[in-house]
């Protein structure tokens, strides 16, 4: 009789791993992103998420979370696709890190949750719920008197939860089915001491000389993240596998080269 791990370890659809991928942001590529991240030790939480994302009344950091999929490696390609309808609002690049979903989940990743909006289910949608909830903080907040305590309303458990929710459906004109990526949140910064804790560095592979000679020459840092092994999210699951397991080059594909 198989224990529980040694039945998921069998569901290929199920991943062992978790990726984050970078894009260009605040006038910096993808790239350059990937080099700071790995400088810094940690992934920055830039972008705020949730039901609450847009509120005022609250720290403008609360809501910020460091994204990842829990998509399989080797379909690591659908999520650079571009898409022609729903459009992403986020376009990613090929770089990035993989960790395991053990390392993100000690260091505070959460699944997402995802509520359906689909119009016409003669339902409320879930999100009501979480919108009530944020109404209720509000009022908990207030006095008999009409004040507003701005600092008890952020205070409120709620937002502890609301940048692990996302929506799906087609609620207005727009289409939002995103649940097949799998997202994972930390709330916040999300740290690196650990470089040996990282799986692999994710960029393309014409691009991995010149990467890795960039990353061995990141002050003390440098030496740590150089051995990590670096991967093509466009590769398949067998040419990554021969990647970790640190195969030459020459040996690596189906025929043997020639010349």
């Amino acid at each position: 009789m198989p224990t529980i791990t040694q039945l998921l370890h069998r569901r290929t659809d199920l991943s062992t791993f978790l990726v984050h991928l970078t894009r260009s942001y605040g006038g910096s590529t993808a790239r350059a992103n990937l080099l700071s991240i790995l400088k810094s030790l940690r992934i920055e939480a830039r972008s705020k998420f949730g039901p609450a994302g847009g509120l005022g009344n609250l720290d403008p950091d609360s809501q910020k979370a460091v994204c990842f999929t829990e998509t399989p490696l080797e379909h690591t390609w659908t999520i650079l696709e571009e898409l022609e309808n729903p459009r992403r609002q986020v376009e990613l690049d090929a770089y990035g890190l993989v960790i395991t979903k053990t390392t993100a989940r000690r260091a505070g990743c959460n699944p997402v949750w995802y509520t359906d909006m689909t119009p016409g289910t003669g339902r409320d949608w879930l999100v009501k719920s979480v919108n009530d909830l944020i109404e209720q903080a509000r009022e908990v907040a207030t006095s008999d008197e009409g004040v507003f305590d701005a600092a008890a309303f952020a205070q409120n458990p709620i937002f502890k939860l609301t940048p692990f929710f996302e929506q799906m459906g087609k609620p207005r004109d727009i289409l939002k089915e995103f649940w097949w990526e799998r997202e994972w949140r930390h709330a916040g910064d999300f740290p690196l001491s650990f470089p040996g804790r990282v799986v692999a560095i994710l960029a393309p592979a014409d691009d991995h000389d010149a990467l890795r000679a960039e990353i061995g020459a990141l002050d003390w840092v440098g030496a740590q993240w150089v051995a990590r092994p670096l991967l093509d999210p466009r590769w398949g699951l067998e040419r990554m596998i021969v990647a970790l397991a640190g195969i030459e080059a020459t040996e690596i594909g189906p025929f043997p080269s020639h010349g």
